[in-house]
């Protein structure tokens, strides 16, 4: 599998509902997709991030930022490099995911 996603994504729902901040970006950047088309979305321009975020998934501390996009059922999305480092377990069906230890 590989998604392509090369940034860490939160709706503004999400980060509204567990209390994140979130600014500005000073490097605002269009979205395209993975073959490098414009996606047609508002503008096309992300323009906030959250500040760092700490997390804990399954025991183990993780930090990162997402930028902020309106996204409909999901509510992050997660970038690749963070899906390898971590050997995540994704059961589709029931929707528990799991961190494999390596």
């Amino acid at each position: 599998m590989d998604n392509g996603v090369i940034r860490n994504y939160i709706s503004l729902k999400a980060i509204k509902r567990l209390g994140l901040s979130y600014r500005q970006k000073r490097d605002p950047y269009p979205l395209i997709t993975i073959s490098g088309d414009l996606i047609l979305y508002r503008d096309g321009i992300i323009y906030l991030k959250t500040g760092l975020v700490e997390l804990e998934i399954k025991g183990k501390h993780v930090v990162m930022s997402f930028n902020v996009l309106l996204l409909r059922k999901n509510k992050a999305v997660l970038k690749m490099p963070f899906l390898w480092e971590y050997n995540l377990r994704i059961n589709w069906i029931t929707k528990d995911v799991k961190i494999q230890d390596t």
